[in-house]
């Protein structure tokens, strides 16, 4: 995850200091013979700085995947329970009225941690952005162009930062881009959907030794996996600062393989489509000066 291209989606407006915190717990239940269970707890905050922007947050991530039928090639054992971390900091500055500029820094562990950490386990993912902001009668617009580095197609590489974003009524403000997209509706302040579709993926060491097609023993192996998620998100906020989340819809094109560490493929498990469900709850505080 970065900041820049997941974190904090702004449409345009002048953000107040804030911290948020959120549990979530997430279900992909038919991978095919592969079924994947998400724990995710991350904090974040926002700090207005002069003409600019201090984001910071940290994230936890428990993947608990589930493997069938597939000790015959591979002892997938070792790929079951998979941990990430990552702090972030960010910081967005305007350039005047119109324009403005955002860079971020995600250095991250992935591993099982079987061993002790080592440089395998470690991803440095950063970003760095322009958008350009107008107005539209009552209503803000953004168009953000940028690159990032990070493990969104699964394996660590260079990918596109793409967003319009704003509002277009009252009630409705959108994101559309890559590598997300979505549009929220405000029934009012306590109730709203949103559509989502989100690209992202998974690049995680097994610091254990593991044996393939019971000929040869391979160290450092890495677990992949990408997918793109389309949902529905329903949040409920309480009057307390206390918002729960329930989001549902379906998992497509997904890709789940084994690399070697030189990153060569080593096994596919030929995962397919599925629904999954995602329930969470989330605290939001609005800190006034």
């Amino acid at each position: 995850m970065i900041i820049t291209a997941h974190r904090n989606v702004i449409y345009c407006q002048e953000p107040q200091d804030h911290f948020e915190g959120l549990f979530e717990y997430g279900l992909i239940p038919s991978l095919g013979e592969t079924n994947l269970e998400k724990y995710i707890f991350s904090i974040n905050g926002l700090k207005n700085v002069n003409s600019g922007r201090l984001e910071f947050g940290l994230d936890y991530s428990a993947l608990n995947f589930s493997f069938y039928n597939h000790s015959a090639l591979l002892s997938t054992d070792s790929y079951e329970r998979i941990h990430t971390v990552q702090p972030e900091i960010g910081y967005h500055q305007d350039l005047g009225t119109k324009w403005a500029m955002s860079v971020s820094l995600a250095p991250m562990l992935s591993s099982n941690f079987k061993n002790e950490p080592s440089s395998e386990d470690f991803i440095f993912n950063w970003s760095a952005s322009f958008s350009k902001k107008w107005q539209n009668g009552d209503f803000p617009h953004s168009l953000t162009i940028g690159l990032g580095k990070g493990i969104v197609f699964g394996e660590p590489g260079l990918f596109p930062l793409l967003s319009l974003e704003g509002k277009v009524a009252a009630k409705w403000k959108y994101a559309l881009g890559f590598p997300y997209t979505e549009v929220t509706y405000t029934l009012n302040e306590q109730h709203s959907l949103t559509s989502k579709a989100v690209i992202s993926g998974i690049y995680a060491n097994n610091s254990e030794t593991v044996m393939i097609n019971d000929l040869e023993n391979l160290g450092n192996t890495k677990l992949v996996y990408t997918g793109i998620d389309l949902g529905l998100e329903y949040n409920y906020r309480m009057s307390s600062g206390f918002i729960t989340v329930i989001r549902a819809g379906f998992s497509t094109a997904n890709h789940l393989e084994v690399l070697d560490s030189n990153d060569n493929p080593l096994f596919d498990f030929e995962i397919n489509p599925s629904p999954y469900i995602v329930m969470g709850l989330k605290y939001s505080l609005n800190v006034t000066n």
